[in-house]
């Protein structure tokens, strides 16, 4: 299998699958201009992996046992690890995917936010733009 691995800031994360990928995608932590590379590959911007940006916005499809209470399964055929029945068909729910903007989780600030920044010039008494 496929292993990804995004450059931030001064360290490497990784190994990734590809869906752990798209998902970081997803959140706003990988950007067009990160890098990443692909096993043992050398470094390239995020953006020139072709198709990552347009599948992290492919909606998906979550599959959930019909018999029993938000127990997530596999896509049919499956077994729902909480009842043991064997599933032909299972409740879906599709899930609509955006790209994000901000690399937030990952740890890089953009400074305070708004309400910070007014309690901060309040407490101070300057401008903190």
């Amino acid at each position: 299998m496929t292993a990804w691995y995004v450059q931030r800031e001064h360290e490497e994360l990784g190994p990734l699958k590809p869906a752990e990928l798209l998902s970081l995608v997803r959140d706003g932590n990988v950007l067009a201009e990160t890098m990443v590379r692909k096993d043992d590959s050398p470094w390239f911007a995020a953006s020139e992996v072709g198709g990552l940006f347009e599948a992290a916005r492919r909606p998906t499809i979550e599959h959930y046992c019909p018999h029993c209470e938000d127990v997530r399964v596999a896509s049919p055929p499956a077994t729902c690890p909480k009842c043991d029945r064997i599933l032909a068909k299972t409740r879906q729910r599709i899930i609509e995917h955006s790209v994000g903007t901000s690399k937030s989780s990952l740890g890089v600030s953009n400074g305070p936010t708004a309400s910070a920044r007014r309690w901060l010039q309040r407490r101070m008494g300057r401008d903190l733009s």
